[in-house]
């Protein structure tokens, strides 16, 4: 093992300029910091022993010099740093502070040519603290939103569909209507949102300041859970968690109707199920898949035989070898009497590789522990702030014990998110094991007499494809 000695009468001199040629700012050109350096030295009975220099911006935190200083330093056993002023390491209070506290940990002393330190470095905290004090003004006024909220204010604007008199929440009719209407055409007709914003625009129907519908303004609609009578509340930054109130407006829409709108969205939002695909007469398309090159089973054009085959071979045999078509009602019929298997549950478990999977009391005990104590940290975080600001602790005893706590803080996120993922698969898989059953039992006995897109529709919120091989084997993936 190597012990260095500090030599506490040797200095070297760190210099920055934003060019060579600088010499506004303070009068700060190299020639001048490096005469004030040897000055500063021969005053104070120091040996100048190396000088480091870099042209850079302050705002940069890579510095080679810097960084090749602070190997010498620990080479040779360096005592001082000096500098003109202490800007030199920074343009904000952190940076400089960060490395005025590195070199004090190291055992050298920082020493500035034309500031008083103490005086500097006090300025420099509080101007940090007040820079952390504004951000804690902020978060105490998102506070009190919140707090606001959770009581039961309304914040921001009334959504889509509804309007407040005095304390009284109310439907609007014709906005009512205009989202029963767009409901209507997302579930049955399998539209998406230009379509539906085309369909209230040409009926009628306007926005709230009496413009046309776009998509974009019909997706914001439809996502919104005040239709269910809802009011969530995140928040403008999405920090903390969302604030909930069930029964806050008159709901619109009821609670399955709520859920057989937003399955119908998240299909859509995976890209197959749009266009062309949606409108077809072919109750397949979009769900049917060759099993041998996984690209889509599409349509053949309206005629006297009609076929479901690999779009992928049709473009070029390359990307697939197999001729993988079938005739449109066998291969309708031979699913539909496939998807008939799963409605007994205990197959579909089976399908899911659900059982085993109940949920571990022991997971959700531990994501608890782990939250509290992510709290825990925060608090005692604020908490040392404190005490610096009231000068019970100093800096760099401040500075150590957030290392410490940033690397338990660090462990406990990636461990409660792992827990977050672990639990909500679990839940999922007991949530589809149990509702596949109903939903294909449903499909079974009501398709027949549905508009093929509505059959469609159906049929894509139970499977997210059905690959299908040339020798007619039928491989089922149910959405989760």
């Amino acid at each position: 093992m190597t012990t260095t000695t500090i030599q506490a009468a040797t200095a070297v001199g760190y210099f920055r300029v934003s060019s060579p040629g600088q010499a506004g700012e303070r009068h700060v050109s190299l020639d001048v910091q490096a005469a004030a350096f040897n000055q500063y030295c021969q005053a104070h009975q120091l040996e100048p022993i190396a000088r480091f220099t870099d042209i850079a911006s302050g705002r940069k935190d890579d510095r080679a010099q810097y960084l090749a200083m602070l190997a010498y330093i620990d080479e040779h056993g360096i005592g001082n740093v000096v500098v003109l002023f202490l800007d030199r390491f920074g343009r904000n209070p952190r940076e400089i502070l960060r490395r005025y506290w590195d070199l004090q940990e190291r055992g050298i002393t920082v020493q500035s040519v034309n500031e008083d330190l103490k005086e500097e470095l006090l300025l420099l905290l509080r101007a940090g603290i007040a820079g952390q004090e504004s951000k804690r003004t902020s978060e105490r006024v998102r506070a009190a939103i919140r707090e606001a909220v959770s009581r039961g204010t309304h914040v921001g604007m009334m959504p889509f569909g509804y309007i407040k008199y005095g304390n009284q929440i109310e439907q609007v009719p014709e906005q009512a209507a205009a989202i029963r209407l767009a409901y209507e055409l997302a579930t049955v007709r399998n539209m998406g949102y230009k379509a539906i914003a085309d369909y209230l625009n040409g009926h009628g129907h306007r926005t709230k300041s009496g413009k046309l519908f776009m998509a974009e303004t019909t997706k914001v609609i439809l996502k919104n859970p005040a239709l269910v009578g809802r009011m969530v509340f995140k928040g403008s930054s999405g920090q903390g968690e969302p604030i909930v109130h069930e029964n806050y407006y008159p709901a619109i829409l009821s609670p399955e109707e709520w859920d057989t709108l937003q399955e119908r969205l998240r299909i859509r939002r995976e890209g197959q199920h749009r266009g062309r695909t949606d409108s077809s007469q072919y109750l397949l398309s979009g769900i049917a898949r060759c099993g041998h090159c996984g690209g889509p089973m599409g349509g053949t054009s309206p005629g006297p035989k009609q076929y479901y085959l690999c779009r992928y071979h049709k473009k070029a045999s390359a990307r697939c070898e197999e001729r993988n078509s079938h005739k449109l009602a066998e291969l309708e019929d031979a699913i539909l009497e496939h998807l008939g298997q799963y409605s007994d549950p205990k197959r579909v478990r089976e399908l899911l590789k659900a059982d085993g999977e109940e949920l571990d009391g022991r997971d959700e005990a531990e994501l608890a522990r782990a939250t509290a104590r992510l709290a825990d940290l925060e608090q005692a975080f604020l908490n040392d702030l404190d005490r610096v600001d009231r000068a019970i602790m100093n800096e760099a005893e401040y500075v150590k014990r957030q290392e410490v706590r940033r690397q338990e803080q660090e462990d406990l996120q990636s461990s409660k998110a792992e827990l977050e993922a672990k639990l909500a698969a679990q839940r999922d898989l007991a949530a589809q094991a149990a509702s596949v059953p109903v939903k294909v039992g449903s499909f079974l006995q009501d398709f027949k007499g549905m508009d093929v897109r509505q059959a469609k529709a159906l049929l894509q919120g139970i499977l997210k494809a059905a690959h299908v091989y040339k020798d007619g084997r039928i491989e089922l993936e149910f959405r989760e």
